[in-house]
């Protein structure tokens, strides 16, 4: 093969370019990479965007700014900063979703004051990704006197989350923690728009977080939320319990069972004295119903609650509804269980245990010491309450009881045991009893398809109203 002087050249030329746009694409890429833009993509304080001008932020706040790409957290720091007139203040910070939202926390500013919120430009970015713009927003805190409105708590975060002190028969107290979108237990808070309360009870997950996230998408959905106070009780497990918290370490909450802590508080109790706080008229002056629901185990703790309070007739100026969705059991008035080969109700035979709490009133909780079954009986079939059924909910597997004869006598699945307690107050209180029956057609074992359904958004616009 004969090699040319010209084809040496060539090639030498050739490779010359091709090293040229190598170095050239390289300068390129680096510099698109120095500038990419970091962008703030969303901001909230306690849950609700955080805009220019904001009044009646809640003294302790909880900002979470959201960013296109993950934050040098040494960077963000020292560009982040929160000031009044008087100084600088000194928050907390931590991160979430891979640090691309920076969560900051600011305890304790004064009340009815002025702040402003700055996020100074710089290559904030794990990549040296710089911020588009400065972020700057003016709010101003709450008014120290009298707080008759502000914002809701909408985000199942640490800024919704509340606790009360809640007390035994000989006066020790427990603290007790819940979500909610008001503070209730504010002092010197006179809300004057809430005329409704929602409280609705987790299942056996115990997550409260994720039952308040549901409710609060549907009164969201429902423009509810303004008037609307949403609490989401959170029965801990001693594993979750701080000191002196109140903890239940089976699922005896559902029923109404006492903690397991030394205060040994019935959960009733505790949804008792959530809803005197409701009906103080000192802080709460113009709120005319409550809905109490729940879901699966907590579907069980609505209904055993509607059957077993004394709360409700403390309050006669406040319409009380109760929920109850998808729950596998049931309280019943009767000592008898429907026959699905017969299609009628008999008195159970071979079963000793059928009527035991919470099915009937064989071994009540301490809570109802001294109440008599008559009384229990007749509540559940005056009490105003919806079964929620969803028409999918017909799975045996899973966490459905169908090993004790007692919840076998129920019915073969969830629908089906809804469905029959229903049926019993249709044949036996027929004109006596003021329970509902709404089926969520194509919904199974699910909270957030239940609580999300226009079925149950239908229900809140008739009954919040």
């Amino acid at each position: 093969m004969i090699v040319t002087i010209q084809t040496i050249l060539d090639h030498f030329r050739a490779a010359l370019q091709l090293l040229a746009l190598a170095v050239l694409l390289s300068a390129c890429s680096k510099e698109e990479v120095g500038e990419r833009p970091l962008s703030l993509l969303a901001i909230t304080a306690n849950g609700i965007n955080l805009v220019d001008g904001a009044i009646n932020v809640p003294g302790t706040p909880t900002f979470e700014l959201t960013f296109s790409a993950a934050l040098d957290p040494g960077k963000f720091e020292s560009a982040f900063s929160l000031s009044t007139a008087t100084g600088a203040i000194q928050p907390g910070f931590s991160y979430a979703n891979a640090t691309s939202k920076a969560i900051v926390t600011a305890n304790g500013l004064a009340f009815n004051t002025a702040y402003t919120l700055k996020v100074a430009r710089g290559a904030l970015g794990q990549n040296g990704e710089v911020l588009d713009k400065e972020v700057s927003l003016n709010f101003t805190t709450v008014d120290g006197g009298l707080i008759t409105e502000m914002e809701p708590c909408v985000a199942a975060t640490g800024a919704c989350l509340e606790t009360a002190a809640i007390t035994n028969g000989a006066g020790a107290a427990g603290n007790f923690d819940f979500y909610s979108s008001y503070p209730a237990y504010q002092d010197n808070a006179r809300w004057e728009k809430l005329k409704y309360a929602v409280i609705v009870a987790h299942g056996q997950n115990r997550d409260a977080d994720n039952y308040f996230t549901y409710l609060m998408a549907t009164l969201r959905n429902e423009s509810l939320e303004d008037n609307t106070v949403l609490m989401a009780p959170f029965f801990k497990s001693a594993s979750d319990a701080g000191s002196g918290a109140l903890y239940w370490n089976t699922s005896g909450w559902r029923e109404g069972q006492n903690s397991d802590d030394a205060t040994g508080v019935s959960s009733f109790e505790v949804a008792d004295q959530l809803l005197a706080r409701l009906a103080d008229k000192e802080h709460f002056p113009v709120l005319e119903k409550v809905i109490i629901t729940g879901h699966s185990s907590g579907a069980l703790f609505t209904q055993a609650y509607a059957a077993a309070n004394q709360a409700e007739g403390l309050y006669p100026d406040i319409e009380f509804h109760y929920v109850v969705a998808n729950s596998q059991y049931f309280y019943y008035p009767d000592d008898v269980r429907f026959d699905e080969s017969t299609g009628q109700f008999v008195e159970p035979a071979g079963c000793p245990a059928f009527n035991r709490w919470p099915l009937g009133f064989v071994g009540p909780p301490d809570y109802l010491s001294g109440v008599e079954e008559s009384t229990v009986d007749r509540q559940i079939i005056e009490r105003q309450v919806v079964y929620l059924l969803g028409s999918s909910d017909t799975s045996t597997s899973g966490t459905l009881n169908t090993a004790d004869c007692e919840a076998v006598l129920l019915g073969p699945n969830r629908f089906k045991r809804g469905e029959y307690l229903y049926l019993l107050m249709q044949a036996n209180h027929s004109g006596a009893h003021n329970s509902r029956k709404i089926i969520v057609n194509g919904v199974g074992h699910d909270a957030q398809g239940m609580y999300q359904s226009m079925a149950f958004r239908t229900l809140l616009r008739e009954l919040l109203n």
